[in-house]
């Protein structure tokens, strides 16, 4: 495990090490990790402005692996929302996952791949115990590796597809609210399957403001699809993120034949997103496979 950033500016190093003090002194955790780190810049311009400027903001953004004490009573949704506050008091952003020690070592004895990536690329913030980790088996060969990304796409886009085929069943038949529901489930499928392809983890959430927010860590453009940059652009992506629950439970939720068919277009967008970066993921794979011979499937272009 690394202990120390190469990519990091000094300012971007002391405002994260500020950041994990107020997270360490709200949540008190065991170890904390850092798995990504970003700068995310906003550039606008009005008739309006001052002198007439253009005006650039940047906001640090970082992942956080929370490993928490095997008798933590907290929630885990609850140490989330509290690096979230401390984080937002610095001006910055993070998106944390919270492990707790006895299940993060059997991760990593298992060879679990995203546990073991941040084991040997992550750097270590915080060490309250100082006992290491379980350390992960050997890497997989990049063709067993390949494999199993190819297997778990399959399966997991495949119903991403099936779910959106019955919202556009559903949208011609003028059943919009089951239409939102199963474009929910389009989305959170392929979001899900977007971010065991590239990391290896594994989530279950419904949340797909959680789930974009993950995908943050190795690429913007699914989040991009959904851009809540103004009140009609919130009340599109909220419509169709609350649909898992509210479609069922709430009998006051409606929606429109506009907005459905406006949703159709963003999932839609939102499945191609995925399909390149599987696709672009395969492609990087493949390029660090050494030549062999004979050839094989793997190492040649048909």
């Amino acid at each position: 495990m690394l202990t120390e950033f190469q990519h990091l500016s000094k300012p971007q190093v002391a405002q994260l090490v500020e950041l994990i003090q107020k997270i360490v002194k709200a949540v008190h955790p065991n170890k904390v990790i850092c798995y990504g780190a970003r700068m995310n810049t906003t550039s606008q311009w009005n008739s309006f402005m001052k002198d007439n400027k253009y005006m650039t903001e940047e906001r640090p953004a970082y992942d956080l692996l929370i490993i928490t004490n095997n008798d933590e009573k907290q929630l885990d949704h609850e140490i989330i929302e509290s690096a979230e506050i401390q984080a937002a008091k610095l001006g910055c952003d993070v998106t944390s996952l919270v492990q707790s020690i006895g299940n993060a070592n059997k991760s990593l004895e298992n060879g679990n791949r995203f546990f073991s990536t941040v084991y040997r690329n992550g750097v270590l913030l915080y060490d309250a115990d100082k006992l290491p980790l379980s350390a992960p088996p050997a890497e997989p060969a990049i063709e067993v590796l390949i494999d199993t990304i190819s297997n778990d796409w399959k399966k997991g886009f495949e119903l991403a597809q099936c779910f959106f085929k019955k919202a556009i069943y559903c949208n011609e038949n003028a059943w919009y609210e089951q239409t939102t529901f199963d474009l929910h489930q389009a989305a959170q499928h392929a979001c899900m399957c977007m971010l065991r392809m590239y990391s290896g983890y594994r989530s279950n959430t419904h949340n797909l403001s959680r789930l974009l927010s993950l995908i943050k860590n190795f690429s913007p453009a699914p989040s991009d699809v959904f851009p809540c940059t103004t009140k009609e652009e919130i009340s599109i992506y909220n419509t169709l993120n609350k649909a898992y629950s509210d479609a069922r439970y709430n009998e006051n939720y409606q929606v429109t034949a506009e907005k459905a068919q406006l949703l159709i277009g963003r999932v839609r967008a939102l499945l191609s997103i995925a399909q390149q970066l599987y696709q672009e993921r395969l492609l990087c794979l493949k390029s660090d496979l050494a030549i062999q011979l004979p050839v094989s499937d793997l190492n040649v272009d048909i």
